[in-house]
């Protein structure tokens, strides 16, 4: 019986954006799908970061969706404010904003993930899946321009930040390779080794840095300052 119950326990959702006639068809849209058969819930709405935070902190929902502008305010000061405080919901970016910046700043403050609102049909149903299953989403267009921020802001930090924490020296340049949008080929090529062993080193990689895709490896690589 307990298992029945916990196989048909909803995904409960918290949904942030200024724009009411957006909520309304997210939330239609989210009420006719399933997320691991799990039916999903939308608990509350918010338009502006105060009431976001004084809902989540209040029903502690398993995922807020969070657009980038909102009323008095905006979702990196709401990304802010929960990770200042003790709400342990996953929050996903759902943003009409596709420039580097908003991407590099909502990841740097604790964000889950970033789906486009362009591409909210094909992208969100992936997004909160792999979101709730404890792993970083990024749309695979985002990967090069997210790390060409990176490599900017990097360039302003103590030197010591730069250095990898336990990759070998071979470790961190098939890292750097790939963080570039390299294939296995092209690594190989680069460093003069064979495709099997640029395999080698990305398993080594995945493992140390407990990531399970190219993507993850670069939000690892970014917030753990490897590169």
């Amino acid at each position: 019986m307990l298992s029945q119950v916990a196989q048909t326990k909803t995904l409960s959702m918290l949904l942030v954006d200024d724009d009411c006639q957006f909520r309304a068809g997210i939330r239609t849209f989210l009420s006719f799908s399933q997320i691991q058969n799990r039916a999903i819930e939308v608990i509350g709405e918010a338009n502006h970061p105060a009431l976001a935070l004084s809902l989540a902190k209040q029903h502690n929902p398993d995922l807020i969706l969070i657009d980038m502008e909102l009323i008095e305010g905006d979702g990196l000061s709401l990304l802010q404010q929960l990770q200042d405080s003790n709400v342990s919901s996953r929050t996903l970016v759902l943003s009409g904003h596709q420039e580097d910046y908003w991407i590099y700043q909502a990841m740097q403050l604790g964000a889950n993930g970033y789906v486009f609102k362009g591409q909210v049909s094909q992208q969100l149903l992936d997004a909160i899946a792999t979101v709730m299953q404890n792993q970083i989403y990024l749309p695979p267009e985002v990967a090069t321009g997210f790390f060409r921020k990176f490599q900017k802001t990097q360039a302003s930090l103590p030197s010591h930040l730069g250095q990898p924490c336990n990759l070998s020296e071979r470790e961190n340049d098939v890292l750097y390779w790939l963080v570039q949008g390299a294939s296995n080929d092209e690594i190989a090529k680069q460093l003069y080794i064979s495709v099997p062993t640029v395999k080698v080193h990305l398993t080594n990689i995945f493992l140390k840095l407990q990531v399970t895709s190219r993507t993850q490896v670069i939000v690892a690589a970014i917030k753990m300052n490897l590169i």
